[in-house]
C-alpha cells in the first residue's frame, strides 16, 4: 500500500491519457525523473465509482479499509493521503501507520464515512425530474447497509457538504447507479440482480 505514495507505478493513482492512447502534454507529472506521465493524481486506496459533474469535474468515490470510506473531488497533481492519512483503521482494529488523519500537503475528503458504507456506483445528478433537492446531488450505493446514499455538495474550489444520508432505504446490495438520458435515477443490484428505475413523486 506504500506504493500508492510513489509516482513510480499505477497503484493508488488516477491516469489521464488520450483516446488514442497518448499522453496529454498537460498532466502534471509530464517530464518529472521517476514519475509516470500518465498520473493525474495518487494516494487512493480503492476507488469503486467516478463521475463527472455539472462543470466536468471529476470525482470518486473509494473504499475506506475499515471504516473512512471517501467520496474525492480529483484535482491535477494532488495527493490523496493513503495509507498516510486515513479516517479507517486495520481490519481487526489498530491503526494504519501513524493514525493521521490529516496532513499537509495531502487532501481531505470531501466526504467520508465511519462506519462504511461500502460504497459502490457513483452518479452526479443533472435532471430536474425529482425537484430542487436531489438535483445536482451525488448518488452512492451502499453495499453494505442496502441503500441508496445522496451527498450535495457546495461549488467551487473548496466543496463543502450541504445534504447527505439515505435516498431509499432497503433496495438490495448496489453495484451501480446511473442517470439515465430520461434524466432517472437507474440502480444495479445483486442476488438477485435487477435494474430498478427510480420513478419521480408524483405532483
Amino acid at each position: 500500500m506504500q506504493r500508492a505514495q510513489t509516482l513510480d507505478n499505477h497503484l493508488g493513482k488516477v491516469v489521464r491519457i488520450g483516446k488514442d492512447g497518448s499522453v496529454p502534454t498537460d498532466n502534471p507529472f509530464v517530464g518529472r525523473p521517476g514519475a509516470l506521465p500518465e498520473i493525474w493524481s495518487y494516494g487512493h486506496r480503492n476507488p469503486q465509482g467516478a463521475t463527472l459533474d455539472g462543470q466536468g469535474q471529476l470525482w470518486l468515490h473509494e473504499h475506506g479499509p475499515q471504516g473512512g470510506d471517501e467520496l474525492n473531488r480529483v484535482v491535477k497533481g494532488r495527493n490523496y493521503g493513503w495509507p498516510v492519512i486515513t479516517y479507517g483503521e486495520n481490519y481487526g482494529g489498530g491503526k494504519i501507520g501513524e493514525g493521521l488523519t490529516a496532513k499537509e500537503g495531502m487532501e481531505q475528503p470531501v466526504a467520508h464515512w465511519v462506519p462504511s458504507i461500502a460504497p459502490s456506483g457513483l452518479a452526479w445528478l443533472n435532471g430536474a425530474r425529482y425537484g430542487a433537492e436531489w438535483q445536482g446531488s451525488f448518488f452512492i450505493g451502499a453495499l453494505k447497509f442496502r441503500h441508496l446514499e445522496r451527498v450535495k455538495v457546495s461549488a467551487g474550489e473548496a466543496p463543502q457538504v450541504l445534504a447527505r444520508g439515505k435516498a431509499i432505504d432497503d433496495v438490495g446490495r448496489l453495484r451501480d447507479v446511473r442517470e439515465g438520458p430520461d434524466g432517472l435515477l437507474y440502480l444495479l443490484t445483486e442476488n438477485p440482480g435487477r435494474v430498478l428505475r427510480v420513478a419521480p413523486t408524483a405532483p
